[in-house]
């Protein structure tokens, strides 16, 4: 039985990447049977769980969007690794862009997952109605942020007439989706993210857990959309919803470190650690190794730039960039007690919404400075010893220093390319990080939208390519 679910997984990656006819056959997705393959509560629980792991191709999406912001350089050790992708020397081939598009296959295997599952949450034998409603809200959730994962990476910056990514919430082998506006996109992310929020259980600091969603980190993925968005008002909601839990409150020192090397991330409940989300890698490297290897081979390391923007007493310097020798490596996903390289993606943490509402109260219709300012000093305060608490006098000011916090606060996290981007800013790089020729990506840079794969655009013509590509 479980054989039959897992292969699920498979035919979703065919659909989408390409595949020979006969692989696409519905005959041959008959013979496995969606309705044999979930007959009891434990059988979809297995294909939740499936969904959950899917989302572990954010390591994926880490990687390439480091490479193309100003966070990495080419490290001593570089065999070629994402050297094409650094130079901004890609394409949608799977030569060339083989780090851009890695997860856009992927993303839509989450979705296909989610949408195998869904249709049998309430018709098998077994289970409780709440556990049933936590299942089918998390499959919803999971839905909506793999949808966003692609909007964002995929699209231009949010337009709601924009061409937006194709939406997949029925299961359809032959189907050949085109891509939808933006507005319809963002529609449908929200509409599953109510209805997941209305499912998935109200936690306590007890009964918290940040490798399930929950209407807290639901509550944490709706600030980040409505930012993404410019949904101001609704961003400083969402944020507030997070804070005002003290669930998981900002932490600093030693419990802060631990963030990076999964201390204590096991013990359930988990002690407070900022980490509202998470995805285990029990025993893999994939998030880990793409910056270095156990022998202590550094592929990538970090910019000179990143480096010079920790001030004195900033406790993320060190825990975020290592030295070895005169070379330095990120340390951010660098080792725990399972091993090395061997690191649980944080997906989301308390830090960020704090940097959400901050950048939120700076853009509103008639800007909060002083609230602005004291999210972002939240943030500084826990971080830097001895520490000022800043003021600004124009919106203007307090976006750059959000921006530049979060650059300092989310580095190695998928967040410095889309905060460029959505600002409409450069990537800007040191002369001391990389040649002339790819020290700059202008604002109205092309590249800033990744490829669709050009697989799946023989698989699917309805699928149009991003511009010039």
């Amino acid at each position: 039985m479980k054989y039959k679910k897992y292969n699920l997984l498979l035919l979703a990656s065919l659909f989408f990447l390409g595949a020979c006819d006969k692989e696409l056959q519905q005959d041959d997705l008959q013979a496995i049977g969606d309705a044999n393959a979930f007959e009891t509560i434990e059988h979809v629980q297995l294909g939740v769980n499936g969904a959950y792991g899917g989302y572990t191709i954010q390591n994926a999406e880490i990687f390439k969007t480091s490479l193309v912001s100003d966070e990495l350089k080419i490290g001593p050790d570089n065999g070629g690794s994402g050297a094409l992708t650094f130079r901004y020397q890609y394409g949608s081939d799977g030569t060339t862009g083989g780090d851009v598009t890695a997860d856009y296959g992927p993303y839509y295997t989450m979705i296909d997952q989610v949408n195998r599952v869904l249709p049998h949450v309430y018709t098998v034998t077994g289970g409780t109605q709440a556990r049933k409603d936590q299942l089918q809200g998390s499959l919803l959730g999971l839905r909506a942020i793999a949808h966003f994962h692609l909007l964002r990476s995929f699209a231009k910056n949010y337009d709601p007439a924009g061409v937006g990514i194709a939406i997949v919430t029925t299961v359809n082998p032959t189907a050949k989706p085109a891509r939808s506006t933006m507005g319809d996109v963002i529609t449908q992310i929200e509409a599953d993210l109510t209805a997941a929020k209305n499912l998935l259980p109200a936690p306590t600091l007890a009964t918290f857990s940040d490798t399930v969603l929950n209407k807290l980190n639901i509550a944490a993925y709706q600030a980040r959309i409505a930012l993404y968005k410019g949904d101001y008002p609704a961003a400083i909601a969402f944020a507030t919803e997070v804070i005002s839990s003290n669930i998981r409150p900002l932490v600093t020192g030693a419990v802060y470190a631990g963030i990076w090397t999964d201390e204590n991330a096991y013990s359930i409940p988990p002690p407070s650690n900022e980490v509202l989300f998470r995805t285990r890698l029990l025993n893999s490297t994939l998030l880990g190794g793409r910056f270095t290897a156990v022998g202590g081979t550094i592929f990538l390391s970090p910019s000179d730039k990143l480096y010079d923007a920790y001030g004195v007493g900033d406790i993320r310097r060190d825990i975020f960039i290592g030295t070895i020798g005169a070379n330095r490596y990120v340390n951010k996903h660098f080792a725990s007690s399972r091993g090395g390289r061997i690191v649980d993606i944080k997906a989301i943490r308390t830090s960020e919404i704090y940097l959400i509402r901050a950048e939120a109260y700076a853009k509103l219709a008639t800007p909060n400075l002083s609230a602005g300012a004291a999210d972002l000093n939240a943030v500084r305060e826990k971080r830097i010893t001895p520490y000022v608490a800043e003021t600004f006098a124009t919106s203007a000011d307090l976006v750059a220093a959000v921006l530049q916090e979060r650059f300092k606060e989310l580095c190695f996290e998928a967040s410095r390319i889309y905060d460029l981007k959505r600002n409409n800013l450069p990537v800007q790089r040191l002369a001391s990080d990389a040649s002339p020729e790819w020290q700059t990506l202008p604002a109205n840079s092309h590249l800033f939208v990744f490829p669709i794969p050009r697989a799946a655009i023989s698989a699917n013509p309805n699928i149009v390519q991003n511009d010039d590509y």
